[in-house]
């Protein structure tokens, strides 16, 4: 039986731990103490025993998965072919937690980092262990969610990452292999959805509530951008903008919303804080945000190219007729921003196309990759509406990437 050792048995860990059990490894989960990871256990065994009721597994494969969980201290990690870090996102309290691990784990082992932020890289190098430190960013909830990120360090071996790819698909995940850049895939590609809904709201061709119709009955979204920050938090998104934005060099298609930064400012966070875009205190949301202004009434040859695109995004003509011109205008905006972010993350050396439709597949539920969106609309007319978007914003936004 191989053996994966975990610290951390927060939300994350202990959602790993879960997901390794389950597949029949044994999982040594390592934190401050005994007792928080047997504390940690006891929620895993409750999430498993929900797992039998709800018929997605036996009492028997629950009763195995429980006893693969051994609480454990760092003395006890001797065996572990992988050993996953997955506490707080400081590099410096990870390398000091890493350091005194390095000295028990076997010289072969893999050591992963589940960092969504810091540079694999860093870390690799400031435990001494570049070429065996690789990235596995797991989403949350781990048992969940089905992407994993595998993250190659700048010397990272080729080995280890053939490895690890290996055993998160054998814990049933789907891999998107990416360079160590900020953001790594999703919290880089997946920043348009929400930046360019803010910048249709503020150019007041539609509120909210519109605009998040327009992305489920158009696009098939699960949610829509303004009732997904507000599920996540409005502090936490604009933190992610603001740090990829800085750390790719404040493009302008990354750059913060001010409207968005001004409910941060004001306390409205979203659901968490009963009060976001929508206000979330009664049985329904009731949307409290909207336009700062008006967009002209006509919307000309944009509109013309916007349903275009639309009719050949939608997987249902007949939702299309339900949705008017500024609602394509906006889903086409948002989306083609989305499907630009790609092409720029190809061009930076951030992932092949592949693993980027993968990762937004699977780390966010878009119901189609950009790339497998764009094959279908069809690069010219892709190139053409971006084109015209930024013809009519002069603001750098839909610049595309210079052709390799």
């Amino acid at each position: 039986m191989s053996t994966v050792g975990i610290l951390g048995a927060g939300a994350m860990g202990a959602g790993i731990a879960q997901v390794a059990a389950s597949s029949g490894w044994r999982v040594r989960l390592v934190d401050l103490d005994l007792q928080t990871c047997e504390s940690a256990k006891t929620g895993i065994v409750k999430r498993l025993t929900r797992n039998v009721e709800k018929g997605r597994m036996s009492q028997a494969e629950a009763n195995v998965a429980a006893d693969h969980i051994l609480p454990s201290g760092v003395v006890d990690l001797a065996d572990c072919e992988l050993f996953i870090e997955a506490i707080v996102e400081d590099i410096d309290v990870k390398v000091a937690a890493l350091k005194p691990v390095i000295e028990v784990l076997p010289a072969a082992a893999i050591i992963a980092t589940n960092t969504s932020s810091l540079s694999v890289s860093d870390i690799g190098d400031r435990i001494g262990s570049a070429e065996r430190t690789c990235g596995m960013h797991f989403f949350n909830p781990a048992p969940i969610m089905k992407l994993v990120e595998v993250v190659r360090g700048n010397r990272t071996d080729e080995h280890v990452l053939d490895r690890v790819e290996a055993i998160a698909t054998d814990w049933g995940k789907k891999v998107a292999r990416c360079a160590d850049t900020p953001g790594f895939i999703v919290n880089r590609v997946a920043r348009p959805y929400y930046l360019e809904a803010f910048r249709c709201l503020e150019d007041g061709l539609a509120d909210p509530p519109t605009i998040d119709a327009a992305m489920k009955t158009i696009g098939g979204f699960r949610m829509g951008p303004f009732e997904l920050t507000d599920f996540i938090g409005h502090d936490v998104n604009t933190a992610t903008t603001r740090s990829v934005w800085e750390q790719w060099n404040r493009p302008s298609r990354l750059a913060p919303s001010a409207v968005q930064e001004a409910m941060v400012a004001e306390g409205n966070l979203g659901r968490k804080s009963g009060c976001g875009v929508y206000n979330w205190s009664g049985e329904s949301p009731v949307c409290v945000l909207r336009p700062t202004q008006d967009a002209a009434s006509g919307i000309g040859d944009i509109g013309q190219l916007a349903g275009e695109l639309c009719a050949k995004a939608v997987n249902d003509v007949e939702k299309l007729s339900k949705t008017n011109d500024r609602q394509q205008v906006c889903f086409a905006r948002i989306l083609a921003a989305v499907m630009n972010e790609a092409s720029w993350a190809v061009h930076d050396g951030v992932a092949a196309q592949a693993d980027i439709d993968t990762a937004m597949k699977f780390g966010v539920n878009y119901p189609e990759g950009p790339f497998a969106w764009r094959d279908r609309i069809g690069s010219d007319l892709v190139n053409e509406i971006l084109a015209a978007f930024e013809s009519s914003s002069g603001s750098g936004r839909f610049i595309e990437p210079p052709p390799t």
